[in-house]
């Protein structure tokens, strides 16, 4: 038997006679992440039904098995650090809990998510303690990337995709027209659509990128840089591959890379786009190759700090009791809609369907009025009722299979009569029509233009039992004067 593996045989002895000795930090963590389980069952669901409904976030499923046996391999490492338990950790829990009721009572399956997933390391921190948790620090954030988070990035990696697949056929001189995220070609017309954002490139390389440069790379400095490229690269090589696709309908008259050809095409070079990071991660790599100590340190017997532990176990207890005092599907009281000031009329409409979608609304309200020869649409949904959420991702302004946004930019201002702004768009339809729109919600006699001040107001309300009304206002015209117009008539804001 070789010196190295009676030195790992030792270890081994030490940690089982160590754990055998110390019941207490068995019965607390199986205590602690029970009461996690249960917790945040809640989240644990949801997260569970969006790794498994969608594709981008797939890989949320190997997340924390791969942490845990990151963890499994720096085991010798780990025990040979002192393991007292650390109330450092509160300083994460505590926050962390807060975040878990607060998605909870506002319906934010995001807070749920990322409270789920960073109690889960911070009670590993608090159980192991502090110096022992730094050995294992990666493995600890890695956990992280199980927060199916990423979506958000799709329209501006969509701008992104669209802007530099157009300069590469310009480039290469291949006519075309664009209008928003349409891109036209004598042969036809292909749509820069969310799967063609390359967000599922994105978001994987990250994934790989990191855990490649933490089992391969030495050097903060080469990890780093490699961790940078794995964010870079792959909205390169998507503009690329859009190009790519555009180039061959040109050059085959649309035979191939159209229909599911340029999803099969896609899957290839995400492959293939794979392979080249990881081989940048071969030049990045350190010459020398890290080698296990030699070095035997002595195990430091486990200690576990019982009243820490109670104070862990007394912060979930609270905690879950108050999300049980939060009743989800409470009537939200009387909807006052805005509509009530209008009389619709009929009058021509964009040759493309312009209504907006709405996950599940209490009461939905369609309005075409007529100033001055521009026909003007009104859309309110309320979602006042049980089992209706305002700011939801669902929601959307306008009807995307027929529409895009031409730029990311506020296109005008205008400014109602409360201090309220209103945020013009421009849309553009295949055809190339262009239509104006503006939209907001609204929470009794309060507007607000981001969902994200709309969504922390509701769950201000919320928390305090102050229900109200809310309802979500689209509204669409041909041009801009159309749509203050119709904001004169209901009286939110003041122009002749």
């Amino acid at each position: 038997m070789s010196s190295e593996e009676k030195q790992d045989n030792n270890k081994q002895g030490f940690a089982e006679l160590s754990f055998a000795n110390n019941k207490v930090f068995y019965f607390s963590s199986f205590a602690l992440f029970g009461l996690w389980l249960v917790f945040c069952w809640q989240g644990l669901t949801t997260v569970v039904e969006i790794w498994y409904g969608n594709e981008i976030f797939n890989h949320g499923f190997f997340i924390v098995p791969g942490a845990f046996y990151l963890i499994y391999l720096k085991r010798f490492e780990l025990l040979s650090k002192p393991i007292q338990t650390s109330p450092l950790a509160l300083i994460v829990i505590i926050p962390a809990l807060l975040l878990y009721v607060i998605g909870v009572a506002g319906d934010i399956q995001l807070f749920l998510h990322a409270a789920t997933f960073t109690l889960l390391p911070a009670l590993i921190w608090i159980i192991i303690g502090t110096q022992a948790a730094k050995t294992i620090l990666f493995p600890l954030i890695f956990m992280l990337f199980s927060i199916p988070v990423g979506e958000q990035l799709i329209p501006y990696l969509q701008e992104i995709a669209a802007d530099g697949s157009v300069a590469l056929l310009r480039l290469t001189g291949v006519p075309l027209f664009r209008s928003g995220l349409y891109i036209e070609i004598p042969q036809g017309r292909f749509l820069v659509a969310e799967a063609c954002s390359g967000v599922s490139f994105f978001i994987a390389s990250f994934v790989i990128g990191s855990l490649y440069a933490y089992l391969n790379l030495v050097s903060v400095k080469r990890r780093t840089a490699f961790v940078i490229i794995s964010l870079i690269f792959p909205i390169l090589a998507n503009i690329v591959r859009v190009y790519g696709i555009i180039l061959i309908a040109y050059w085959t008259d649309m035979e191939h890379a159209a229909g599911a050809d340029h999803l099969i095409y896609g899957w290839f070079f995400f492959a293939f786009v794979i392979v080249c990071l990881l081989g940048i991660g071969e030049l990045l790599r350190d010459a020398s190759v890290n080698k296990r100590s030699n070095d035997t340190k002595r195990l430091f017997e486990i200690t576990t700090k019982k009243f820490t532990i109670a104070i862990v176990l007394v912060l979930f207890g609270c905690f879950y009791a108050w999300i049980e005092q939060l009743e989800p599907d409470i009537e939200k009281g009387d909807v006052r809609l805005l509509s009530s000031r209008l009389s619709s009329t009929k009058c021509s409409l964009p040759s493309f369907d312009l209504k907006p979608k709405f996950e599940n609304p209490y009461k939905f309200v369609e309005s075409s009025i007529e100033f001055k020869n521009q026909c003007v649409t009104f859309y309110e949904a309320s979602f006042s009722g049980p089992e209706s959420e305002m700011v939801n991702s669902l929601n959307r302004p306008f009807n995307e299979q027929y529409w895009s946004i031409v730029g990311t930019e506020v296109y005008e201002t205008i400014s109602g009569t409360t201090g309220h702004d209103f945020y013009i768009y421009r849309l553009s339809s295949p055809s190339g029509e262009i239509v104006y729109y503006t939209f907001w919600y609204e929470y009794f006699d309060r507007r607000f233009n981001s969902p994200i001040s709309a969504k922390l107001y509701e769950i201000s309300r919320r928390l305090t039992g102050n229900l109200g009304s809310e309802s979500m206002v689209v509204v669409t015209s041909t041009d801009v004067s159309g749509i203050e117009a119709l904001l004169v008539k209901l009286k939110l804001i003041n122009k002749s």
